[in-house]
């Protein structure tokens, strides 16, 4: 398929383009004839190489001094064998109800805690 496109302007508009591209054309030359008058020669330097990086042997990671919320829960369940309850749970922690539910909840996935069928969190042992 072959499309031919015409497009007509106008006296007024065809000189204001053909002036603004002789004064680009003139911005040419004149910065040519610039850089033909000018020094050409480019100063060297000396590149210096990069220092190489000084790595430092892994750090032992440092047991950790504070136990961790969701490990606090799980020692708390840990200590009573036979099962405890959510709200037992949450007077002994001091947690919130929230926080509760969502530390049992990982703990359950991560299967360190299972659910009776009364409703008590015991300890998942291997």
């Amino acid at each position: 398929m072959k499309v031919n496109i015409s497009i007509q302007f106008d006296q007024e508009f065809t000189t204001a383009i053909k002036d603004a591209f002789r004064e680009i054309s003139e911005g040419i030359r004149n910065q040519q004839v610039n850089l033909d008058e000018s020094d050409s020669s480019v100063p060297t330097q000396k590149v210096s190489e990069p220092k190489p990086k000084q790595t430092k042997p892994a750090a032992k990671r440092k047991p950790r001094a504070k136990q961790t919320l969701r490990g606090t829960v799980l020692k708390v369940i840990e200590k009573n064998k036979d099962g405890i309850s959510r709200k037992e749970l949450q007077e002994e922690t001091g947690f919130s109800t929230k926080q509760i539910s969502n530390y049992v909840y990982q703990l359950k996935k991560t299967q360190k805690i299972e659910m009776t069928e009364d409703g008590l969190l015991k300890p998942l042992y291997f």
